[in-house]
């Protein structure tokens, strides 16, 4: 589902537009603008080296909080969102590993001069799975909490600038896989959701009435 033509389509049509030789000159003008800002100001280092590098944890752990508010409030659509948020970021962690595959780009630092925050493997940069992921957990949680949601898309936005800061991506990666989740979101939630959800339902309540926990799962 989520590798339909006009996916891959558009995947082709903006690496075609940022092979160009004048986006690619913007796109590096934007990436050494924000990463030039690097090693001038420690305390502004720390701040996105945390958004960088540990920032996704927190988004991993509300997930985990919105299960665990579905369980104590016995509420089933608030499980559901959970269940969706980890089955649709992992949809497109998967989509991004074969995007990366098959439109393979260098990372910034592999052939430029850039400031490198910190060490990274010299794997494929586009897509970006910080940015894949962050977004992901975000416009998940708008079905729970819209203002939650807004906070961690702004979030998202913030790590995305501190992995062009760190120098481990270029913009056009960062934006490239915002575009992605946008686009595997509304097909996800229009084509897959239902399903998850129903399926879901099957699974816990066989091994709550195996376990016991029926009570616990039981709306009301």
């Amino acid at each position: 589902m989520f590798y339909k033509q006009g996916i891959f389509r558009s995947l082709q049509k903006y690496k075609k537009a940022c092979d160009r030789k004048d986006v690619l000159d913007m796109n590096m003008k934007i990436f050494t603008l924000i990463n030039g800002l690097e090693n001038k100001n420690a305390l502004l280092d720390e701040v996105m080296l945390a958004f960088s590098k540990d920032m996704i944890y927190i988004f991993a752990g509300i997930i985990v909080l919105v299960f665990l508010v579905g369980i104590l409030k016995k509420d089933k659509e608030t499980r559901w969102v959970a269940v969706n948020i980890v089955v649709f970021t992992s949809i497109n962690l998967v989509l991004a590993y074969f995007i990366g595959f098959l439109y393979y780009t260098d990372r910034p630092f592999v052939n430029n001069k850039v400031n490198l925050l910190y060490p990274h493997v010299k794997d494929a940069s586009f897509p970006s799975d910080h940015a894949t992921a962050t977004m992901s957990i975000a416009l998940g949680i708008n079905k729970f909490n819209k203002v939650i949601g807004v906070v961690l898309g702004f979030l998202s936005i913030i790590i995305g600038f501190s992995r062009i800061y760190a120098g481990h991506h270029s913009p056009f990666d960062i934006v490239g896989s915002y575009v992605i989740v946008f686009i595997t979101s509304h097909i996800y939630h229009t084509k897959l959701s239902c399903k998850i959800n129903k399926a879901y339902d099957k699974i816990e309540n066989m091994i709550a009435a195996k376990l016991g926990f029926t009570w616990l799962y039981k709306c009301e």
